[in-house]
Order: C-alpha cells, then structure tokens, then sequence
C-alpha cells in the first residue's frame, strides 16, 4: 500500500529511505558493540525506523526491562522531530 508516485517523480528520494534503514541497523549494530544482546539491539535500533508505539510493541516481546528508557527514547525523537526537521529543510532546499 506504499504510494510510489513520488519515488517515480524523483528517484533520488530512494536515497533517503535507504539512509533511513541504513541509520536502523548501525543504531543495531552499535549497541551490539556496545554488549547488548540481539534482542536489546533490536529494540534500542527500531527506534530510528519505526514510530514510538511499534518500537514499545517490539521492546515488550524482545527485552521488557528496557521499555522505559526505549518508550522515553522513542517518544523523545518523536517530540524533537518539529525542531529538528524545519533547519534541515532549509539546508536541504533553496528559496524556489
């Protein structure tokens, strides 16, 4: 049920949903390195990937001692995503 009206319009769009899961599995990846285990890995990276009510879903099968901080981490990005979007817009584009 994905519209690809404007992924057919301009193609170079692909590159930011790729960057989009591309962040998910560094985010996974590193807190691996970091020495969670794969679930807590998983849940600590479909943060970046998913909205906050996926990621508690997830975080509730894989690793329910984390749900606090991943709920208040999830929700947290969320909240900034009207401070953060707007300077990035105007980097991202011109006055046209």
């Amino acid at each position: 049920m994905t519209d690809f009206g404007p992924l057919l319009a301009n193609p170079k769009s692909l590159l930011l949903g790729a960057s989009a899961q591309l962040g998910v599995f560094v985010a996974f990846l590193g807190a691996i390195a970091l020495g969670f285990t794969g679930p807590e890995g998983a849940s600590i990276g479909i943060i970046g990937g998913a909205d906050g009510p996926t990621a508690i879903f997830l975080t509730t099968k894989l690793a329910p001692h984390l749900l606090g901080p991943i709920a208040i981490a999830a929700y947290s990005y969320m909240a900034l995503i009207p401070l953060i979007q707007p300077p990035l817009m105007k980097l991202c584009t011109t006055k046209e």
